[in-house]
């Protein structure tokens, strides 16, 4: 079993140079006015990002590029969730947000029989001098090639919980008394 296992990988290693993959995510973004309520500043603080294809034995098959970036989707994701904590107060007043990208990773780590598409983020919020950790994550199995499709499907979800996270955290931020 381990022999097949280690054919299959070094096959799949030797059969394709290495195939970078472009992902094309869709952004909503705020309108206008609602940007200049919330000024949200992204800083990746990241030790290591894993934006990779793999198969068995963790072989690379390839970078994904996500476009756009990671630091432009939760710049997207969190004006968006600034804009609405706003709203439920009342919609008075300017907020800056600070982003740190402690995680952002999307993975395809194979077995035998599948590939699991995963994406995980984690963020800390800094708001008014108080810190949250939010995150957001998604996975979706595979008993074929993960397409590009099903990575940005994957990713998608995974920022829209984010987006959910965020909420409830600009929430909890903003009503704290400053």
């Amino acid at each position: 079993m381990l022999a097949i296992l280690a054919l299959s990988a070094l096959l799949a290693g030797c059969a394709t140079d290495r195939l970078d993959v472009k992902v094309p995510l869709g952004v909503t973004k705020p309108s206008t006015a609602a940007a200049h309520r919330a000024v949200v500043q992204v800083t990746d603080i990241r030790k290591e990002a894993t934006l990779e294809r793999t198969t068995v034995g963790g072989v690379s098959l390839g970078r994904i590029h996500l476009q756009p970036s990671e630091q432009e989707l939760v710049r997207a994701v969190i004006e968006a969730s600034a804009y609405e904590a706003l709203a439920r107060r009342g919609g008075a007043g300017s907020l800056t947000i600070l982003a740190g990208i402690r995680v952002f990773d999307v993975a395809t780590p194979a077995t035998p029989l599948y590939w699991d598409v995963t994406t995980t983020i984690e963020l800390v919020l800094r708001v008014q001098g108080q810190d949250r950790t939010i995150a957001g994550n998604a996975t979706e199995r595979t008993f074929v090639w993960p397409s590009e499709e099903m990575i940005a499907r994957v990713t998608a979800e995974a920022l829209r919980r984010l987006g959910a996270d965020a909420g409830r955290a600009l929430d909890e931020l903003l009503a704290t008394p400053r």
